[in-house]
């Protein structure tokens, strides 16, 4: 069984979404529920923070994709931080490296 550690927290007009554990086919419906529900609010963009992740598959992928994209329609966009070594390697063999603005850490991609 998969399992998701999830949080979120507003600072002004930024989400911070902290995530971890495994993002995948069995915990990626949930996680696409939750950040629909932060981008229904509005933010100016949304800071996702992978340092605790161990695992991404596709179906996960697919989610940053499509939020992403629902961002984008308001003038905002999903920014990545703390991405750890091996998630790192899995979003440069699928070529997602270059689809999203990443940064060492959440600090960063605020001030960006």
């Amino acid at each position: 069984m998969s399992v998701l550690q999830y949080s979120s927290i507003k600072q002004g007009g930024v989400t911070i979404i902290s995530i971890g554990g495994s993002l995948d086919a069995e915990t990626a419906p949930d996680f696409d529920k939750k950040l629909q529900n932060e981008i229904a609010k509005k933010p100016d963009f949304i800071v996702v923070n992978l340092e605790k992740l161990d695992y991404i598959a596709s179906a996960g992928l697919g989610v940053f994709i499509k939020g992403n994209e629902s961002l984008m329609k308001n003038g905002g966009e999903i920014k990545i931080s703390s991405m750890n070594e091996k998630i790192t390697k899995i979003f440069k063999l699928l070529g997602f490296i270059n689809l999203f603005k990443i940064f060492d850490n959440d600090e960063k991609a605020i001030k960006s």
